[in-house]
């Protein structure tokens, strides 16, 4: 099992509109594929100062396989979506973490 996250540097101006589109349209869209399930959302703690607040967003996902075919027909898209939406006010970055124990 893996977990396909992305951490986003959210601008505080656009925090509330990041918000509205992460829960009514970016976590419905990966849902629609299948292999995708168990969202969750969390800030990221940090000790320093920024006038970005990080957050956490992580999905189960079966194999590397299936992201893989997932990364090529929607990955760019995912991208560019996000960028079209928020510009620089949003920032983000992928990782895929390996489940090891649950």
């Amino acid at each position: 099992m893996l977990i396909f996250n992305t951490t986003y540097l959210v601008s505080d101006c656009a925090r509330f509109a990041w918000h509205k589109w992460i829960t009514e349209q970016h976590i419905p869209f990966m849902l629609k594929f299948k292999p995708f399930s168990d969202p969750q959302i969390a800030k990221i703690i940090s000790n320093e100062q920024q006038d970005r607040t990080s957050f956490s967003l992580q999905f189960h996902i079966r194999d590397f396989e299936t992201l893989g075919i997932w990364n090529e027909k929607y990955g760019s898209a995912f991208q560019e979506n996000c960028a079209r939406e928020f510009g620089t006010e949003v920032v983000f970055f992928t990782t895929v973490l390996e489940l090891l124990y649950q």
